[in-house]
């Protein structure tokens, strides 16, 4: 039988905290432990499901106490902002059996009800914040998978190691905040739809990327996209800045069908040509006209002409991407005849090939078409760039 007498002062919450959802208590006295764990059930399944294995991991790393019969409580706080975020916040204490606290742990995190996940610094903040916010003590310390985080309605909110707070205020950094929402400042576009799936992989079977560059194109870029559908397979579009701000409607399906963009600068200059300055515009220019239409940002890069220097080099990886390079290249631009790309592409494919074409020129999207189909008959799989990197070795491509 539970004392509740003994350990009443345990089996209370506190009231003002709990803004939304359903308070849930776990109660359970065994010989060498009393266990008192508060827990919200919410309106997401996928969250409920979190929180259970949450509570159910902390209570299998808890192990009885030789002399003393211990406790365990948990408390938790919960709030919504914007109809859109749920802040959690739970607080494990251990006390021995003369009520004294032996151990604490919390755990705090911020959910995201429409996209069904919980936030992380990267889901928040666009990929230069660490620079953007170097005045910030501490900024550079915090990676972008890190979670310990809150959304609140003027600022977000991020804790360190030391449970001290960095605050960021949406108004003064409005290019920087990645969360769409209506009420929240930022670039980020709130009409953009999760990009679908990836088709599933057979790593057994041969696979290819077709990589697409200068794009997009007024036609050929939507008509590519339907080909490789027609497969089951995706591709990676290399695009330039200034066509990604010409064709902003075709970007956004080309996300939302889950093909993969890669940024192929602003206007294809040669980058050694190019300061550190001319540099960093080309790429952030580009940044900006794909995020602000897909709220995603590139991770890849291919510089024009596949030419680098150390400068470029360098102004890359500040930016937090790779270069993406090929292994295959059709020369679709100087062949100019449908029948010839295509088999090139055929006669130079092979098992983890990285192919490179351009989607601007309506003979090389003929030759495509082509080539699909035979690639298909011989059991190729079609996948994107980030997807053939799962399963092959591309070091001499991927930079």
């Amino acid at each position: 039988m539970i004392d509740r007498k003994k350990y009443d002062a345990y089996n209370q919450y506190n009231a003002d905290n709990k803004h939304t959802g359903e308070v849930m208590h776990y109660n359970k006295d065994s010989e060498k432990l009393y266990i008192s764990l508060f827990y919200p059930k919410t309106e997401s399944k996928k969250l409920n499901t979190i929180i259970n294995d949450y509570y159910k991991e902390y209570l299998d790393n808890q192990k009885a106490s030789k002399n003393s019969k211990d406790i365990i409580y948990m408390d938790y706080s919960i709030d919504k902002v914007f109809d859109q975020y749920l802040n959690l916040s739970f607080t494990a204490q251990r006390y021995n059996e003369d009520n004294e606290k032996t151990d604490t742990e919390t755990k705090r995190f911020a959910y995201d009800l429409n996209k069904e996940k919980i936030l992380s610094v990267n889901d928040c903040l666009r990929r230069s914040y660490k620079r953007t916010l170097s005045n910030i003590n501490g900024i550079d310390k915090i990676e972008p998978e890190h979670i310990d985080l809150r959304i609140g309605k003027k600022k977000l909110t991020i804790y360190n190691d030391n449970e001290e707070k960095i605050e960021i205020d949406y108004g003064q950094n409005k290019e920087l905040i990645r969360l769409a929402n209506k009420n929240i400042p930022s670039d980020a576009p709130l009409d953009i739809k999760e990009p679908a799936a990836q088709p599933k992989v057979d790593p057994n079977k041969k696979m290819i990327a077709i990589t697409l560059d200068d794009g997009p194109h007024k036609s050929n870029t939507l008509r590519t996209v339907e080909l490789f559908e027609k497969y089951d397979g995706r591709a990676t579009f290399l695009m330039l800045g200034k066509n990604v701000k010409q064709y902003p409607e075709i970007v956004k399906t080309v996300y939302e069908q889950g093909f993969e963009i890669g940024s192929h600068s602003w206007d294809h200059p040669d980058l050694r040509k190019l300061d550190a300055n001319g540099i960093e515009k080309q790429i952030a220019d580009t940044q900006n006209e794909i995020f602000k239409i897909t709220g995603y940002e590139p991770e890849i890069i291919r510089p024009p002409y596949g030419a680098v220097n150390e400068t470029a080099k360098q102004v890359i990886a500040n930016n937090g991407m790779k270069i993406a390079l090929w292994n295959v290249d059709t020369e679709d631009w100087k062949v100019k005849n449908a029948q010839k790309i295509k088999e090139t592409i055929v006669n130079k494919a092979f098992d983890g090939a990285v192919i490179l074409i351009h989607d601007i020129h309506t003979f090389t999207i003929d030759g495509l078409e082509m080539a699909l189909e035979e690639l298909s008959r011989n059991g190729y799989q079609f996948v994107t760039l980030e997807t053939l990197s799962q399963y092959k070795e591309l070091k001499n491509v991927i930079k």
